[in-house]
């Protein structure tokens, strides 16, 4: 009877994980998310400005390959729900929309899946729209599985990314994928498989409150604040159920999370974990325009693999073309392939859309470029990001800035850092726009391109301090001539006024605020704000303005020196780097992990370490391929028996395995540039190196090795030579650069060089005749 029984109680188990509920995930997919209304579907596409590919697509590709096997798309936007039908014959899973204008935040967005009982699978994936990413959620799947089974009170797992230790001097920390108005800080529990005790991200507080009655059940409490919230989220139905009872949680990280690991009875408690991602795995938030350009910039240096640009979802079609050599993306279609003038520059790591067309003399680098645009002669884009059929004029000059649909920079225009043109707008010719200016040609009342609706009335559509003679109306449309020129289009976007009820950020105004949250906003300064603050609530005797005053001067003075904007908008150095520890050498350490590093591995892991350990110190990919020449230079074991030819031998052995990662590393001329010079300053060093390398012929065979190999192009070979030419001639390094050998090989260079040139040049008259 028992073993009856017993067979049975094995039928019925069977019988339930056949039954079992399939895999569901909910997809936050509008503008509720955020503040930053691009994301999900609107432009910017950052994954692919091509093809109507849009984020979207990705997160659903996404999904589908974590085992997803129903998605609940919540939107409030008949944009988005268009685009997710007119793709659904595409999908390989079942897609769900549910729309309703009426959702103002997350919290309702939850609180209508709860009423529509539609998520039954335990545990669900609930993510957000405006996520970037390559992890298995496979292992945090079955974590919460297996501690909701125990517990009924483990209901929710979040997915956090280490991106780099704080500062041990003075707290600071910085990351390029975390956005500058981010000071998230988690306390967990590692004992108890990393439970959350503390969530918080209230940047005005100067301190973090925790409960003493959590250190008697938890006498381990590890304050985090390098960790960056991935927005992927692994959560039993419970979670949903907890929104309809508190209607007042209208955000899941700052109200939800943040009080359920707050409440100090163990019996009411939520409990909150967090599964950490490995080094490999790649998660980011676009919060702003800032994070966009970081997380497209990795995208396009293929951190995310296999999420990358010329792998799209499914149903997109995929023609692209790759240059390894300056890691540029070239999208060719038959409605025809992009053009670039013979004397022009091209520097990745960068994107350019299909029917574009790049004028003589022009130089563009790290640039991203839509479908359709046209770029005249001699112009300039640096680290740009143009969308469709964007028109820049003759001599032009574009840094760090943002080209929405369809707008024109007129002849000789200059756009600072930080600017953004809306759809449509024009910059007359000859403008200099000033840094970190909006201009849009949507009507105030209706909201714009950038951020929030502004209630401010349409007749205050003018800049504060704006004249009604400095703007101009032309078919309904408000522009300030004074700042877009008389022949432009589009007025000057201000953020909505400060609300307050809403806590200032580091006490910033909404208008610094939205500064710091656009490309190429130096946040040195917004950190030092930060320690300003720290400094006057410890020191405290009094409110005295002198006295804050003073604390601010001396806070910001060591941090000015290192923060110079020059006129070309370009920026220097700072002597003290933020999110860097004080004294540490940051080649010396990252040549020690390539030292370490072996060699019957693959050599991605090193390039992991190498990308890990430069997030954690704020260094530069520059860094990493000097530290690596180093490193190969040395293991060489170069003695003053060495031959040239053995010496070349045994680099090019070297370069077999290595080659790879320098490619890799190299995004640009700079970190090219840097090879050269990290193999001449090994040559006139001292030592049995030293000796070796600074003759002329050794030297030279190196050098054009690097050539041949493809790992360092004509262009900073030649680069690096004309800025030697400049140097005095007693220096050690003139003396190198000056031996015939080295002379020898850079007029072959060069010569190669032109006449590669003339030979294009023929071949393209050949073919136009």
């Amino acid at each position: 009877m028992g073993k009856k029984q017993k067979k049975t109680s094995q039928a019925d188990v069977a019988v339930d994980a056949k039954h079992e509920q399939p895999l569901q995930a909910v997809l936050l997919a509008d503008s509720f998310v955020n503040s930053f209304r691009p994301l999900s579907l609107d432009r910017p596409k950052v994954l692919c400005p091509l093809n109507n590919v849009t984020m979207i697509d990705y997160a659903i590709d996404f999904l589908a390959g974590t085992g997803v096997e129903e998605l609940f798309v919540v939107c409030v936007s008949d944009q988005v729900e268009n685009h997710v039908q007119s793709q659904a014959a595409h999908h390989t899973i079942q897609v769900t929309i549910i729309k309703d204008p009426s959702l103002d935040n997350a919290g309702d967005a939850l609180r209508e899946l709860d009423r529509r009982d539609m998520v039954q699978s335990d545990p669900f994936i609930l993510m957000f729209g405006d996520i970037v990413t390559n992890v298995d959620v496979s292992g945090a799947l079955a974590a919460h599985k297996e501690r909701h089974n125990k517990d009924r009170s483990a209901i929710m797992t979040l997915l956090m990314k280490p991106v780099g230790e704080s500062n041990q001097v003075n707290g600071l920390h910085y990351s390029s994928i975390r956005a500058n108005t981010e000071d998230l800080v988690v306390g967990i529990d590692p004992t108890q498989d990393n439970r959350i005790l503390v969530y918080d991200d209230n940047c005005p507080k100067t301190s973090v409150p925790i409960p003493c009655s959590f250190f008697a059940s938890h006498p381990q409490v590890d304050m985090r604040t390098d960790l960056l919230d991935c927005g992927i989220d692994i959560c039993s139905p419970d979670v949903l159920a907890r929104f309809t009872d508190t209607f007042d949680y209208l955000d899941i990280r700052r109200k939800f999370v943040a009080n359920s690991v707050a409440e100090e009875e163990e019996v009411l408690q939520n409990k909150i974990f967090v599964h950490m991602l490995r080094p490999s795995e790649y998660a980011a938030r676009i919060d702003d325009f800032s994070t966009y350009q970081a997380v497209s910039r990795d995208l396009l240096r293929r951190w995310c693999y296999p999420v990358v640009p010329d792998n799209l979802p499914s149903g997109y079609e995929k023609q692209y073309r790759y240059n390894l050599q300056r890691h540029y993306m070239y999208h060719e279609c038959k409605n025809g392939k992009a053009r670039i003038g013979r004397s022009s520059q091209v520097h990745g790591a960068g994107m350019i859309g299909s029917c574009c067309f790049i004028g003589e003399n022009c130089r563009i680098e790290g640039t991203v470029m839509g479908n359709n645009c046209h770029v005249a002669a001699k112009a300039s884009l640096r680290n740009c990001f143009l969308w469709d059929a964007v028109e820049v004029g003759e001599g032009a000059t574009v840094v760090q800035s943002i080209l929405a649909d369809g707008c024109v920079i007129k002849a000789g225009a200059v756009v600072n850092r930080g600017c953004i043109i809306g759809a449509g707008c024009v910059i007359g010719e000859g403008v200099v726009l000033p840094e970190f200016t909006r201009v849009t040609l949507a009507e105030e009342r209706d909201g714009d391109d950038f951020s929030d609706d502004w209630d401010e009335g349409s007749e205050k559509g003018q800049e504060e301090g704006t004249s009604a003679e400095e703007a101009s109306v032309e078919d309904g449309v408000v522009s300030h001539t004074h700042v877009v020129g008389p022949d432009g289009k589009g007025r000057v976007w201000q953020p909505p006024p400060e609300d307050e009820e809403d806590e200032d950020l580091y006490g910033l105004s909404s208008t610094e605020v939205a500064k710091a949250q656009c490309i190429g906003f130096d946040p040195t300064l917004l950190y030092a704000e930060r320690l300003r603050l720290q400094k006057v609530q410890d020191d405290g005797f009094s409110d005295d303005e002198d006295a804050v005053e003073h604390a601010l001067d001396s806070d910001l003075e060591k941090y000015k020196d290192g923060a110079v904007t020059f006129a070309s908008g370009e920026m220097a150095a700072p002597a003290y780097t933020i999110g860097r520890q004080e004294g540490v050498d940051v080649i010396d350490e990252l040549k020690s992990i390539c030292l370490e590093y072996e060699p019957t591995s693959p050599i991605e892991n090193l390039a992991i370490e190498l990308n890990s350990y430069k997030f954690s110190q704020n260094a530069t990919y520059s860094d990493c391929t000097t530290a690596a020449m180093l490193a190969i230079l040395e293991q060489m074991n170069i003695t003053a028996d060495t031959s040239d030819g053995k010496l070349v031998a045994d680099f090019k052995s070297y370069l077999d395995h290595w080659a790879p990662l320098l490619q890799k590393m190299s995004i640009g001329l700079d970190e090219e540039k840097a090879i050269v010079e990290a193999l001449e300053n090994s040559a006139t060093q001292e030592g049995e190196m030293g000796q070796v390398l600074s003759t002329g012929v050794s030297f030279r065979f190196l050098l054009q090795t690097l050539h041949d190999e493809e790992i360092v192009s004509e262009e900073a070979i030649l680069g690096w030579a004309a800025e030697r030419r400049a140097e005095a001639e007693d220096s050690l390094r003139a003396k190198l650069f000056r031996l015939k050998p080295v002379q020898d090989f850079l007029e072959w260079l060069e010569k190669e060089t032109e006449d590669e040139g003339d030979s294009d040049e023929e071949e393209e008259d050949s073919d136009e005749d």
